[in-house]
């Protein structure tokens, strides 16, 4: 585990924002919070209820936060996404997903890179989504996902220099209040992507957090500009309908000529 250091993270009230509060809070980190909603995980070291796509009082209380706490972590974890065919798009969703899923990504960065800077480094870790690679139904969510995961290289050969490492998670299927209310079970593109996860399941919260601590350590600093999928293996593309799949090899016998 590497030394304490202050983590600001965003969106900590539920699902992958708390696990992430969580994680870091049990492995003697100091946490700095920021969600629209007044439910702030236990141990906390700081708590700040804002609507982050309110780009004014954002940027003032992400300054307040600056200027009180010297923060060398960042965890870009707010987001939302909506279902939306194409064809009934009016543009509303795009624009309230940018201002939410890449605006606030901004603020929070500018806020916390003079004091990077001076602490002579710092982590940036941004939530992205399986879905960069495309879903229906979800196109501008997945569109604000995958400019997410290209700021994410902007930024890490932006700020390599000052030695500031920027990487990202993608989950894929995770199972949070967020992904219960958009995915209704009962919904087919829904049961046809549960039934195509190589690992047959939904993730945990829990597991993207370990994701995120990974490209926190100390250890990690020449680690900069990628991105980590924990997605059950879904990125590498779903398995066929149930009863295609071929049988698997037998036990104990080779798959290949050199025995692995």
């Amino acid at each position: 585990m590497s030394a304490p250091y202050t983590v600001l993270v965003t969106g900590v009230a539920h699902g992958i924002g708390r696990a992430i509060a969580d994680r870091l809070v049990a492995d003697g980190h100091a946490v700095l919070g920021l969600d629209i909603e007044p439910a702030p995980p236990p141990g906390l070291a700081g708590f700040e209820c804002v609507d982050i796509t309110d780009a004014a009082a954002a940027r003032r209380t992400l300054e307040r936060l600056a200027g009180a706490h010297r923060i060398t972590r960042l965890v870009n974890n707010v987001g939302s996404s909506r279902r939306e065919w194409m064809h009934e798009a009016t543009g509303e969703t795009q624009r309230w997903l940018d201002r939410l899923n890449l605006g606030s990504a901004l603020l929070c960065l500018q806020a916390v890179l003079p004091g990077m800077r001076e602490a002579g480094g710092g982590r940036v870790v941004n939530i992205t989504s399986r879905a960069v690679y495309g879903r229906e139904t979800r196109s501008a969510y997945a569109a604000t996902k995958a400019a997410l995961a290209s700021l994410t290289r902007s930024w890490a050969r932006e700020l390599a220099p000052d030695n500031i490492a920027v990487n990202a998670v993608g989950p894929g299927m995770i199972d949070t209040e967020l992904f219960r209310r958009n995915n209704p079970p009962d919904k087919p593109d829904v049961i046809r992507l549960r039934e195509g996860v190589p690992m047959r399941r939904l993730g945990l919260p829990e597991e993207v957090a370990q994701a995120v601590a990974f490209f926190l350590e100390e250890r990690t600093g020449y680690v900069t500009g990628q991105m980590i999928f924990v997605c059950g293996g879904l990125s590498l593309g779903a398995l066929p309908p149930a009863g295609n799949n071929p049988p698997a090899p037998e036990q104990g016998r080779a798959r290949s000529g050199r025995g692995d």
